[in-house]
């Protein structure tokens, strides 16, 4: 006769040693979207930029900037070891409350609607070439804007709970307005898998620190945030960043000019609609 105290402890070991082999388990994590599928993105940003003098007191209000980018990615081809995808903005909406920025925030928004780029992907998310749509290179910053996919798995398979680690430069340009004056140091952990392994749940932190060309300027911050991997369709279905830079500009000797602090904080959501 068999005690129900011991079918129970029976279930528990069971149950430990899937949960243990689960865990043990290597997965691929990968761009690697299949050839004719078309993703519909939803990209969703809100900057805001406070500014001080050298001694913390706030000058004039901070700055908030928004956009919302509505694309569309077609997966022209999958190659092995990377993909061809051609991005095509179909709806671009951009607000500021900088009265002096309202002019060229109006004419990137004008410059972004029905743009088209032409994207080479590695598996790890990096943009390996981009062309627009006359098959002109474009700049590095304006591809991995566009292309919203950062190089963040890693390119040899993980257990849960293994961590990796990416160097990324901030851009010159573009939503965090680091004028190219530091990198990200991230880490990057593969929490948990879907129970049938389909999607994977990756959390991110980091700090921001500055390079060797940033004279004049220092900078400290720091990034983190989470996503989802849907490892079927090999692409980023959701993804959440925020990012806090703190940053101390003094000006050349001779300017006339006081040293000024600015904090910057972005949150960004990018999500994938499922419209197959």
């Amino acid at each position: 006769m068999i005690h129900t105290g011991s079918r129970l402890q029976a279930v528990v070991v069971a149950c430990t040693l899937v949960s243990a082999t689960a865990g043990a388990q290597s997965v691929s994590l990968r761009i690697h979207p299949r050839a004719g599928d078309t993703l519909h993105t939803r990209l969703e940003q809100r900057m805001e930029v406070s500014t001080a003098d050298a001694e913390g007191d706030p000058i004039g209000k901070p700055v908030t900037t928004s956009v919302t980018i509505d694309s569309r990615t077609v997966v022209q081809s999958s190659l092995a070891t990377s993909t061809i995808v051609l991005t095509i903005v179909d709806s671009a909406d951009m607000h500021t409350t900088d009265v002096h920025g309202a002019d060229q925030i109006a004419a990137a928004e004008r410059m972004l609607r029905g743009q088209r780029l032409l994207l080479q992907l590695a598996m790890d998310g990096s943009v390996e070439n981009a062309r627009d749509g006359g098959g002109r290179p474009v700049s590095r910053d304006f591809a991995d804007a566009m292309s919203a996919m950062p190089a963040v798995f890693p390119r040899h398979a993980v257990r849960i709970g293994e961590s990796w680690t990416r160097e990324m430069p901030l851009p010159s340009s573009g939503p965090l307005g680091a004028r190219g004056m530091g990198y990200v140091s991230a880490r990057f952990r593969l929490d948990s898998l879907s129970r049938s392994g389909r999607i994977a749940f990756i959390s991110m932190r980091g700090d921001i620190r500055p390079s060797s060309t940033g004279e004049g300027v220092q900078l400290t911050g720091a990034i983190n945030g989470s996503m989802r991997l849907d490892r079927d369709r090999g692409w980023m279905t959701d993804s959440q960043v925020t990012v806090l830079i703190r940053s101390f500009v003094t000006p050349p000797p001779g300017t006339g000019r006081s040293p000024m602090r600015f904090v910057t904080r972005v949150t960004q959501r990018l999500r994938t609609m499922d419209k197959r």
